[in-house]
């Protein structure tokens, strides 16, 4: 990992503990949670949004200018407003999916959820999902979270990664082993 990568890092895991502790102390965080949320799924559907978010041309007090009229607008709670407009003063909106991500593995952690990404071919149905979850729920003795990926190169099969472990059983890694 690069010094500003691991920089970044450390500023998105700092702006997310923050949050966690504001809401805590008003016992908000489900509500900040669900604000979030909504934020970052508001901003990703818009490309002109997210671009003006992402634009480094554009000076922090137009951002914050902009941005505040925005979550005013989608009455998210005072919290979740007040941090927002903090992230966006110090230059650092940009970042807020990378706090996001911080943000959840955070609570993640705190409520004892192990996340465990689940690559296939093509997606899961519900009753298949469901299914595997539960067993390695049991299997694991964990409380999981289950991130489901669809990558259509695997070709078929599935990949499990938990934590730093990773089960490789598609089809494009047992072609590979055959070199084919």
């Amino acid at each position: 990992m690069t010094k500003t990568s691991q920089n970044i890092n450390e500023i998105c895991t700092r702006y997310a503990k923050a949050l966690i502790l504001s809401s805590q102390e008003k016992n908000q965080l489900k509500s900040v949670m669900a604000d979030f949320n909504n934020f970052r799924n508001t901003v990703n559907k818009s490309e002109d949004l997210l671009r003006f978010i992402e634009n480094p041309l554009i000076n922090s007090q137009k951002k914050s200018k902009v941005i505040s009229i925005i979550i005013k607008s989608l009455s998210y709670t005072e919290t979740f407003q007040g941090f927002i407009k903090i992230l966006t003063r110090h230059g650092k909106i940009s970042l807020f999916e990378k706090v996001f991500f911080k943000f959840n593995n955070i609570i993640d952690q705190d409520e004892g959820i192990t996340e465990i990404f689940i690559t296939t071919a093509n997606p899961l149905e519900t009753k298949t999902e469901q299914k595997i979850k539960k067993k390695l729920s049991e299997s694991l003795d964990l409380k999981i979270k289950l991130t489901k990926i669809v990558d259509t190169e695997i070709i078929g099969g599935v990949i499990i990664k938990i934590k730093s472990i990773m089960i490789d059983n598609s089809l494009k890694s047992k072609l590979i082993d055959f070199k084919i």
